[in-house]
């Protein structure tokens, strides 16, 4: 069984079923019959976490029994989903968020500090019954074990800015990075966990779900790529970029700003494989541009988060 293992935790999809049935340990077998006694946590379209021995891990459902593989799918409701995450705005664990400013939620055992902007724009009805999520990954240095509320680089910055947002409404996301030596790459499991439970409780379009990403965080958002190659609807990195094996995987449209301080020798080799695979991927040498103020640079260029705003995950 242990091959079934990925590793990875998986999306939530909250339905009233699966309430029921989250915390209920069941004897989970594979399709070759093989068995593991296991609590359930998550269910994912493809997968299934579960914890044992104090552990996560991650099942594809394909590798499971007819019997298990049933089971999962008798929770798949969806009206109860629906209505749960319509309300998210005026009841629930972030409705206290929706007041046009930062607000800062408080780091877990399971859970990373963050904040959020859900401005008031995002709850009526010209957004529509549902609104694109942004997940922005600082750089090195803004590592901490708390922040003020408001601080946040300049993409966020920009994406709450009036005549943007405006525009475009929806839940901006701002996660932190616990200190020095923990890095963006060691928490893919917990920004995964902090997406899910966002779609989970507020009216997100899962369709137009948007990272952005600067230096290390750019490094941490290619982590969340690398883990869900088509979940998300459009990334931008401000010094970083996809890894060439990504060609052929990877389904997300990117924007990538490079500063001379980074080797872009290789981005117009993948600008050229991933059109070939039907994925745009855009990039831009900066060359009077440090490495210290190119997300400055990206943030700055209009053209980018208009572009990114368009962009919606193909089924």
């Amino acid at each position: 069984m242990k091959r079934l293992f990925l590793g990875f935790l998986a999306s939530a999809l909250l339905t009233p079923a699966l309430l029921a049935q989250v915390g209920t340990t069941r004897d989970w077998s594979s399709a070759d019959g093989r068995a593991i006694t296991a609590e359930l946590v998550r269910v994912d379209e493809n997968q299934i976490v579960v914890r044992r021995d104090g552990k996560l891990v991650t099942i594809k459902l394909a590798l499971l029994s007819k019997e298990d593989q049933d089971f999962v799918e008798s929770l798949r409701e969806t009206d109860g989903d629906t209505e749960l995450r319509a309300a998210g705005f005026k009841q629930g664990k972030y409705a206290d968020a929706v007041k046009d400013e930062w607000v800062k939620f408080p780091a877990t055992e399971a859970s990373l500090l963050f904040q959020l902007y859900i401005g008031k724009d995002a709850t009526r009805k010209k957004a529509g019954p549902e609104v694109p999520l942004f997940i922005h990954l600082h750089g090195a240095s803004a590592r901490a074990d708390d922040v003020k509320a408001g601080k946040v680089e300049i993409a966020p910055q920009r994406i709450v800015a009036d005549g943007f947002y405006g525009d475009h409404p929806g839940v901006v996301c701002v996660p932190t990075c616990p200190p020095d030596p923990e890095t963006w790459g060691k928490q893919t499991a917990k920004l995964e966990a902090l997406v899910d439970d966002l779609v989970a409780n507020l009216p997100i379009d899962r369709t137009r779900i948007y990272l952005s990403g600067y230096s290390q965080g750019a490094q941490g958002i290619a982590k969340m790529l690398e883990s869900r190659p088509d979940f998300y609807a459009a990334a931008v990195f401000a010094d970083g970029g996809p890894d060439e094996k990504w060609v052929g995987k990877v389904k997300t449209p990117m924007w990538s700003y490079y500063s001379p301080e980074r080797d872009s020798s290789k981005a117009e080799a993948m600008q050229s494989g991933f059109k070939a695979d039907g994925v745009e991927y855009r990039f831009n040498r900066i060359q009077d541009s440090a490495h210290n103020n190119i997300h400055w640079k990206l943030a700055n260029d209009p053209q980018v988060f208009e572009w990114l705003y368009t962009q919606t995950k193909k089924n």
